[in-house]
């Protein structure tokens, strides 16, 4: 019998075929089979015919009061058993992954929000789901979630129209601030263009580039800045906002301890910076695996109702 690889070459086919096979091999018996698989006798004798002929081997003995397997058949069979086994076993793996939490969860988050926020939270996440193993990247630089495998990703700013899925987390405000020796030393500013003259502590990663955009009601204004300190840690720029070194935009995630501690203090109070959000990014699926959904719930969870830095 010549064979024909074209059939061999089609995995969608070719597993019809082997399905067709197993059941008449099983029942021997070509009408129980079609009535089992939904199909017309003929179009299963069809398929049979068609992987004999793409195997180039007779796999039955047809006669009129029976069907058998020839030698081929039956050592056929028994290989197209075991992949069909395999098969089932590799299904219910997959299922079991996602109705059960558990296996290798890739998240990035932006750095100094990060270490504040989601670092502290990680152990007890840990704990409640112990089959979860974590990759966690802490990086400001954008990370494309199809093209590096990432299952969530932390971001804040204004996120554009995308095809990820997202949940707010919480509000993001940034604000100036100084602290009090820079303030008695330097004078406080009364107006967004009084920050011209003073020691801007600037993060580089901003989208406005060397420019503060201030918001009041309605009024926005765009103030032109000189950094005397640019940083792509906030953690810097925190710091030496601190020890009196000049006046830094930061968000409340950062500053809100120094804050309420006393060292730092508001500047231009009635000027904010226009508010973003703090958001977990996954990439859509029809089935969302167990494990992504739970971290994402697990976050929702920690900055609700209301975030951390806010209580």
């Amino acid at each position: 019998m010549k064979r024909n690889n074209d059939t061999l070459h089609n995995p969608e086919d070719k597993l019809a075929l082997l399905v067709a096979f197993l059941e008449t091999a099983q029942r021997l018996n070509f009408a129980a089979a079609s009535a089992a698989l939904d199909l017309t006798p003929s179009t299963l004798s069809r398929r049979v015919k068609r992987l004999e002929d793409a195997l180039g081997v007779q796999l039955f003995v047809r006669t009129t009061r029976r069907v058998t397997l020839t030698e081929a058949g039956e050592l056929y069979r028994s290989h197209v058993e075991r992949i069909m086994a395999d098969l089932d076993e590799a299904d219910a793996a997959a299922a079991s992954l996602g109705m059960r939490p558990a296996g290798l969860l890739h998240i990035t988050v932006p750095s100094t929000f990060g270490r504040l926020h989601i670092s502290p939270a990680i152990p007890a996440f840990m704990k409640r789901y112990p089959d979860i193993r974590l990759d966690i990247q802490f990086t400001d630089r954008f990370v494309d979630l199809v093209e590096q495998r990432v299952d969530v990703a932390v971001r804040i700013g204004e996120l554009k129209d995308s095809s990820l899925r997202m949940r707010k987390l919480a509000d993001n405000q940034r604000r100036l601030v100084a602290s009090s020796d820079y303030l008695e030393q330097h004078g406080i500013p009364q107006t967004p263009a009084d920050l011209a003259a003073h020691k801007c502590l600037h993060f580089s990663h901003l989208l406005t580039g060397d420019r503060w955009e201030l918001q009041r009601s309605e009024e926005t204004q765009r103030v032109p800045i000189n950094p005397w300190l640019r940083a792509n840690d906030a953690s810097i720029l925190l710091k030496a906002a601190c020890a009196g070194s000049g006046i830094a935009a930061l968000a409340d995630f950062i500053i809100s301890g120094a804050l309420r501690s006393g060292r730092l203090r508001s500047v231009l109070p009635d000027w904010v910076i226009p508010e973003t959000g703090v958001y977990a990014l996954y990439p859509a699926a029809h089935h969302l695996p167990a494990k992504t959904r739970v971290f994402v719930d697990y976050l929702v969870e920690i900055f609700s109702p209301t975030a951390p830095w806010q209580a």
